[in-house]
């Protein structure tokens, strides 16, 4: 089996974590390497084909420690999986945002993976935002280096459009077969994050109140003409679940009954089941607007990110609500939510495999 090394965000984002799946389940002949805390063993125990390499195992440490000594340098496990693969696969959304002005360490760990890989492709980005023209130039050098650049979103693709290695093709997700058969019932999925800490380059935190305040009154609007609510967290790490503990403190008089929760952990099958339970998808999280046009449903994204507002402009939707919108009247949101179409995403869902052209060339996946 030739073995690849993968990439990616590993802090239990469901979005980053079923990119991760959808990867390994494709090439299932093909042995997945990962350096991910001890969780990650728990929760892709199921598949087969994925070793998962701790910094808490004592053979990584062990190696880490004999390979500072002779060649005094630090992550040396990391570097030798990536040096002994066959490829690597850095797969994501957002994994190249010019998050500081002194992007230097954030470049010099991209370099340093190319420089170590063997083949690397990047699979399910999108480039930016970014502010300095030198990110720009310094990336445009280097990604002409990979083998494999494919981008979820045209603007991407655009900025590096004489690059023959760049590509675009619709989000990874659009890939997944959700295999889920339960009855929808009269509920609203509320996909929520955390504003208040976003005080960084691309800072939200400004609207952390607001944004609240907004998805109180519009579940509020809902559980009166009899709807359930249901909130779901991607990521505890980023501060979801606490910032869905806020908005039912924020409300008055709901009761247990027609408010639930469902937070991502090692529950992924739990997490889908929702979206495809749900009649209504509130997608603040970009992967759940993805997912609720994967099931089906009608979807209102709540725009906090350039990245969501490329892939809408994509697919040429003009349904959504940007950050400087929440001040509305709820009665007439509710009902442009009941005007919306169903998404048809069947072209979206067969351009997604052009995400994996590359990697099909060079990991001979077996079709059927």
């Amino acid at each position: 089996m030739k073995r690849v090394f993968i990439h990616a965000y590993t802090a239990g984002n469901l979005g980053d974590d079923l990119l991760i799946r959808i990867l390994c389940e494709r090439y299932p002949k093909v042995h997945f390497r990962i350096y991910a805390d001890e969780s990650y063993k728990e929760r892709f125990k199921d598949i087969g084909n994925l070793s998962v390499y701790s910094p808490s195992d004592k053979r990584v440490g062990f190696i880490d420690m004999a390979i500072s000594k002779v060649k005094h340098t630090d992550m040396g496990f990391w570097k030798l999986l990536i040096k002994t693969s066959y490829a690597t696969v850095h797969i994501g959304g957002s994994v190249f945002v010019q998050h500081q002005d002194d992007f230097g360490l954030a470049f010099q760990l991209d370099e340093g993976l190319r420089a170590r890989s063997r083949r690397l492709y990047v699979v399910g980005a999108n480039f930016g935002p970014y502010t300095d023209e030198q990110y720009y130039r310094q990336y445009y050098e280097l990604l002409q280096k990979y083998e494999g650049v494919c981008f979820r979103d045209r603007y991407s693709q655009r900025l590096f459009h004489k690059l023959p290695n760049v590509t675009y093709a619709p989000d990874v997700a659009f890939n997944y077969k959700a295999d889920v058969s339960v009855p929808e019932k009269k509920q609203v999925l509320i996909s929520v994050i955390d504003m208040k800490d976003r005080k960084g380059k691309w800072g939200i935190s400004q609207y952390d109140r607001p944004y609240k305040r907004f998805i109180v009154n519009l579940a509020d609007g809902y559980i009166k003409q009899g709807y359930h609510i249901k909130f779901i967290s991607f990521c505890k790490y980023q501060g979801d679940e606490e910032a869905i503990k806020e908005i039912i403190a924020l409300a008055e008089g709901w009761e247990k009954e027609q408010v639930s929760t469902c937070f991502y952990d090692k529950n992924l099958l739990q997490c889908i089941k929702s979206f495809a339970e749900s009649e209504i998808i509130i997608a603040t999280r970009f992967h759940s607007l993805v997912l609720g046009w994967l099931m089906g449903k009608k979807v209102l994204p709540v725009v906090y990110d350039r990245k969501t507002k490329h892939v809408l402009e994509d697919n040429e939707c003009s349904s959504y609500l940007k950050l400087d919108d929440l001040e509305q009247n709820i009665s007439q949101v509710i009902q442009k939510i009941e005007e919306l179409k169903v998404m048809d995403i069947k072209n979206l869902v067969s351009e997604a495999e052009g995400q994996f052209e590359k990697l099909d060339q060079i990991l001979k996946r077996k079709e059927g």
